[in-house]
């Protein structure tokens, strides 16, 4: 199936921009490489409205869906209720979001007046030495004097990025936060050694998120890392730090938050030498907006440390694209602990009863002791799982069994001896290891201790909050499933360990959790939604306003059509079992070569799986994923690409008259017409490969782009493909799950 944009189908009010302004965010682009510390960015005049008695302000004239849509947005919040909205993709609902829900938010400071609302200092005072001052905020009043917070979530670090670039097409510059993780933000080039990649070293070598944690933890704790040093430096006792006043502005205006996106916030920490990381977190105090990934809502433990200073009596959250929730909320109350994991475990605790050996003190001893009796803990634990004890429960062939979610407790006590009365000494002792760990001189691993840390979060993800009864009533609406793993070797049969799975069925148990926060309203809105009744029964939340917008481009703006014959009459079906068809998969990449023939600017493909793409790339004479990175003979799809520089994802287009083979294949008549971009599998390199796919798209003269990702991939949502970057879809074929698949 592929569609393609056959009109720009530029309005007033239309969400894409015209080629005059594709040009200013280009000519914005390159000066923002001079200075990330920018002003305000020209924006459109803005269209007043009123809506529902409050005065929005919109960057252009809205369609009636997005009128309908902000209208919907400030009666849930108006009226504190919780909120359904489905408005397609491309209708600007994000943009809508951020409008009405500012509106609606200044609105309310105004009743406030300036009791209990952060006064800005002015730049002078700011950028003199880099510190806004104290906090102005009356603390005499209680919270719930101030205007109401908004809490801005999204699935993922790229789509918040989007949305705070969003907001910079508005005129309201609320006083803000964008947090993200330690992985995406720290700057310190030990710690995290991608803060130090350039075109210059780009082969950097990634680390783990817990090797980053535990690595940024360690340099806090000895007042090692000169990121965070700078940072308390200039902001004082009890400051924020404030970035320098961009050059030109006029002196003792008023100080402006600079809106800043992730990318935006790490150059900054890497120009000015401070750590982004913690200053976000700095800024919360005072936000009035807070954009933050899902976790951070459904992970208590982000809730009660990172979030703790949030009233969320007093606050508003909003869940973007929000069509995976329920997924994303089973997920998040559901684990996996394997055999693997409890090994890890054992031996995280070695090495702290090993540092204690290397570091004598008196004091020592008990803790010494103490970890010895943990140690016999976790072999008992592994040795249950070796044993696979079932109760009773007969296993498939596979050696699978399953039971219902009470048996999450019984398997605790009998394989750790851990029950709901001594839970909680037994999860502080634990991380009282990983704080031992931390503490000696000699420790120069940055590892941490993750398989720890991965098992504290099971046990309070199986215990959860509130009493005994409440926990057993709660794993009502999960299953346990044990599984063995299978071995490479010994003839197909066993490695001896197993894998807990703990896995929830009910989202509703996660959004309830939030519900209980006593906030004032959650927002759900994505482009797919539908059926809302289903939806909302399946987060078992009361949603009185819900919405089902349509979408604002006409019949006569797009072309969509599903093809079963490819351009030599030959059948294009990409059923699981045709899939490594050779007939098939020539016929798909001739097929691909004569659409993107015509078809001008970006064609984005994509794929079933990463192995179907790189099964069909190979096939049509592309590079080899298994002999470019993974063992093996070198490529020689690669010989003549010696430059370190140039990304292994990215080719650029050859036209006919310059291959040298001879033969021609689909990889080749696919690069006669257009360069081509490979998703990454590793999340690290997705913001390279965008780049390089942006700059093709740029280049004068272009003849467009093509890049090829994976259905529910990376690409697959969260990014911006406006205008030239994106003129066709082509989507070879729908991944399912696997029919094992429990």
């Amino acid at each position: 199936m592929f569609a393609v944009k056959k009109t720009d189908g530029t309005r007033n009010g239309a969400p894409h921009k015209t080629s005059s302004e594709s040009n200013s965010k280009s000519n914005e682009a390159t000066n923002n490489k001079k200075s990330i510390l920018k002003g305000r960015p020209s924006i459109t005049p803005p269209t007043s409205l009123f809506l529902n008695g409050v005065q929005v302000h919109f960057p252009f004239k809205p369609y009636d869906v997005q009128e309908k849509y902000m209208t919907s947005v400030l009666r849930a919040l108006q009226n504190s209720e919780h909120a359904l909205l489905e408005s397609p993709t491309g209708t600007g609902k994000t943009l809508c979001l951020l409008c009405s829900a500012l509106a609606w938010q200044q609105a309310e400071r105004a009743k406030y007046g300036s009791a209990g609302v952060t006064q800005q200092p002015s730049v002078a005072a700011a950028a003199s030495d880099g510190l806004t001052g104290q906090s102005q905020t009356n603390s005499s009043k209680p919270s719930h004097h101030r205007p109401p917070i908004i809490i801005y979530a999204s699935r993922t670090h790229s789509q918040l990025s989007q949305v705070v670039r969003e907001l910079r097409n508005t005129r309201y510059r609320p006083r803000h936060a964008v947090l993200g993780s330690r992985e995406h933000m720290c700057v310190h080039p030990k710690v995290n050694p991608l803060a130090a990649k350039s075109k210059s070293n780009p082969n950097v070598e990634s680390v783990s998120s817990s090797e980053v944690n535990h690595g940024c933890n360690k340099l806090n704790k000895e007042r090692k890392c000169i990121y965070r040093n700078n940072l308390d430096d200039a902001a004082g006792h009890g400051g924020t730090w404030a970035p320098p006043d961009p050059e030109g502005a006029p002196a003792g205006r008023i100080y402006e938050q600079p809106v800043l996106d992730m990318e935006d916030l790490v150059t900054m920490g890497k120009q000015q030498r401070i750590c982004p990381f913690y200053h976000t977190r700095s800024l919360l105090k005072d936000a009035e907006l807070i954009f933050v990934p899902y976790n951070y809502l459904f992970d208590r433990d982000a809730r009660e440390t990172t979030l703790a200073e949030v009233d969320f009596a007093n606050a508003v959250l909003i869940f973007d694209e929000a069509h995976n929730l329920e997924e994303f909320a089973s997920e998040s109350s559901s684990f996996d602990l394997s055999s693997s994991n409890i090994a890890g475990c054992i031996g995280e605790v070695q090495r702290a009863i090993q540092y204690m050996e290397l570091n004598p003190d008196a004091n020592h001893e008990k803790m010494k002791d103490n970890m010895l009796k943990l140690k016999a803990v976790f072999l008992r634990f592994e040795q249950y799982l070796l044993n696979g004890n079932t109760q009773g429960t007969t296993a498939t062939r596979e050696g699978e069994t399953s039971h219902s979610g009470e048996f999450i407790f019984h398997l605790f006590k009998e394989a750790a001896g851990i029950t709901y009365t001594n839970k909680d000494i037994f999860l502080k002792f634990v991380r009282e290891v990983g704080d031992r760990i931390m503490e000696f001189k000699g420790n120069t691993s940055s590892s941490g201790t993750p398989n720890l840390d991965h098992f504290v979060n099971c046990v309070k993800k199986a215990y959860g909050t509130g009493t005994e009864l409440l926990a057993l009533a709660r794993a009502k609406s999960y299953r346990v499933h044990m599984t063995k793993v299978v071995g490479s070797g010994n003839g197909g049969g066993y490695s001896g360990g197993r894998t807990i799975s703990y896995w929830c069925f009910a989202p509703a148990l996660a959004m309830r959790e939030l519900s209980f926060l006593k906030v004032r309203s959650i927002l759900i809105t994505s482009g797919t939604l539908s059926p809302l009744p289903s939806f909302s029964l399946e987060l078992g939340l009361h949603f009185p306003v819900q919405l089902e917008n349509n979408h604002v481009i006409q019949p006569d703006q797009i072309y969509v059509r599903v093809l079963g014959k490819g351009v030599s009459g030959k059948e294009l079906s990409s059923k699981f079992g045709r899939r490594d068809n050779p007939e098939y998969i020539l016929e798909l990449g001739n097929t691909l070569a004569s659409l993107c023939r015509v078809i001008p600017g970006g064609v984005l493909v994509f794929f079933p799986s990463y192995s179907s793409m790189d099964n069909c790339v190979q096939s049509w004479g592309g590079p080899s994923a298994r002999n470019s990175g993974n063992g093996g003979a070198p490529s020689k799809f690669f010989a003549a690409r010696k430059q370190k520089s140039t990304p292994k994802y990215s080719f650029p287009q050859v036209p006919t008259h310059f291959m040298t083979e001879g033969a021609s294949t689909p990889w080749t008549r696919l690069l006669a017409k257009k360069p081509i971009v490979l998703e990454p599998r590793s999340t690290n390199d997705l913001t390279d490969a965008i780049a390089e796919f942006k700059k093709f798209i740029s280049m004068p003269k272009s003849a467009g782009c093509i890049l090829m990702g994976v259905c529910r991939g990376k690409i697959s949502e969260g990014i911006d493909f406006s205008d030239d970057m994106c003129r066709a879809v082509i989507v070879t074929g729908l991944p399912f799950a696997p029919h094992l698949d429990p």
